[in-house]
Formats: structure tokens, sequence, C-alpha cells
């Protein structure tokens, strides 16, 4: 531990300590809504949902080994529209989804474009040499994220309704800019996206698990991702810097779990709830 401090730093290990502690265990209701969807009637396809659901996140973990560049970018994109369609209170038609590319946006961009030289360093751990690539992505991104910021900013002027969710962007915006990149990331991460999903999700499900079900089983798959991360992070470190080895872990873990994660929740659960969140 004391040499994780010594090399990271207190407040970046504290901020991916809440990543993996608390921001992760979200996507463990991920069983829960394959059980609401019907992917959990019988043991079959259960095994298939947690096959699928693991190969899914495997496949990421070997292209971002194989091409880190080009998948970080995805990552990051794919992290806009899930943290946007999260976010969005407009349930449907063009506005949510200026709304999610606007609130999505300010998260990735807003941290990525606040913090430039640190986020750098630990863009250069994440694809293990020149992140540039990555950043003429997020200055294109950051055009378009402006302009869905304006049009929102427009949108709020003019219907009450919009207001506070657009006041919500802007304050994330100035909380971006004054904290670290990692702890305004768990920030977020921790105290808004997942606190958000796992409401959602206990709404939706509440009536048809009994609580210890729906808890007992996101432990079970919280556990079997802190195993897995656990033995990544050891053998990441028996070759490379502490602090490489935790960064990459962590946001390539995140990446891993976030492709099946997004496509059963943007993809499937949202559809069915109506576009609820």
């Amino acid at each position: 531990m004391d040499v994780l401090i010594a090399s990271f730093g207190l407040i970046n290990l504290f901020a991916l300590g809440g990543v993996v502690l608390i921001g992760l265990p979200h996507g463990a209701f991920d069983g829960a809504i394959a059980a609401c969807l019907g992917q959990a009637d019988r043991p079959i396809t259960l095994i298939r949902f947690i096959t699928l659901y693991v190969a899914l996140a495997g496949l990421v973990v070997g292209l971002w080994l194989l091409f880190p560049v080009a998948v970080l970018i995805g990552f990051l994109g794919i992290s806009i529209i899930h943290f946007g369609l999260g976010d969005a209170r407009a349930k449907s038609g063009w506005f949510r989804y200026v709304q999610a590319v606007a609130h999505g946006g300010v998260v990735v961009a807003g941290i990525s474009q606040s913090h430039r030289l640190e986020v750098d360093v630990i863009f250069g751990y994440l694809v293990g040499g020149d992140a540039a690539p990555v950043w003429m992505a997020i200055d294109i991104a950051s055009v378009i994220i402006a302009v869905t910021l304006a049009i929102y900013a427009w949108q709020a002027f003019w219907n009450a309704r919009w207001r506070l969710g657009f006041l919500e962007a802007g304050l994330l915006i100035l909380v971006f800019a004054v904290v670290p990149p990692l702890f305004g990331f768990a920030l977020y991460f921790c105290c808004v996206h997942s606190a958000r999903h796992i409401w959602s999700v206990w709404t939706a499900v509440k009536f048809e698990f009994p609580s210890h079900m729906l808890f007992g089983g996101a432990m079970v798959f919280t556990l079997a991702s802190w195993g897995a991360g656990a033995a990544a992070f050891w053998w990441c470190a028996s070759f490379m810097a502490v602090e490489s080895a935790l960064l990459r872990v962590v946001f390539i873990g995140l990446a891993a779990l976030t492709v099946p994660h997004m496509i059963l929740v943007d993809g499937f659960f949202r559809a069915n709830a109506g576009n609820s969140r």
C-alpha cells in the first residue's frame, strides 16, 4: 500500500478505489436486468447470457491489447452515449439525443480538456505510447458537444422543464475544472451515474424479485469482477510500473464491462422500460 501511495498519490488511489469498490458494482445488477428480460428463466438461458457477457468483455480486452488507440477512442465515444442516455431527462425525440451528447460529453470532454497534461499522462499509460490520435478525436468531439450544449442552453432558456438538467451539466463542468481528473471522474461515476442506474434498476425490478435475490446476485457478479481485476493487477504489476498496471486494469476492465453492460442497458432494458431511467 505504501508503494501505491508513493508512486500514485493518495487522492488518485482514493478515486480509483471509489470506482472499483462503489462504481463498478452498479454493473453487477445486469444479472437482474437479464432476468427481467427473460434471460434467466432456465439454467441454459442464464448460462448463455453469462457466456456471451464474458465473451464480449474478453473480446474488448483482446482488442484493446491489439489496437489500444482505436479501442480507447471507441470507449470514450460509447461512454459519452452511455453516460448521456443515463442523464438525459427527455424520454424521446431529437432533444433526448442532444441532451445525451451534452451530458455525456461534459464528463468525457470536460474532464479531458480541463486537465490536458494530467489526462495525457493517463492516456499514455492506457495506450502504451503517444495519445495524439486520442486527443484529435476528443478535440473534434468537443466541437460537437459545444454545439449540443448551446442548443441545450437555448431550450432551457425557453422551457423550464430542461433547466435543472442544464444546471446539472453546468455544475459538473465547474466541478471537473477544479478537482483532479481521476477524482472528478470517480465523483461522477459513483455519485451520479451509478446511483441513477441502481435506482432505475431497483424501481424496475423490485416487484419481480425479492431483495435478497437481487442484491445476492449482484454481490456474486461484483466479487467475480473484483477477483478477475485483482488477478490481472497482480499479473500486470509483475512486468510494468505499479501506477501503469493499476490504471490499465481499472480502465481496460471498465471498458470490457461497459460494452456488454451498454448493449444490455441501452439496447434492451431502457427500450423495454419505455426509455425510463
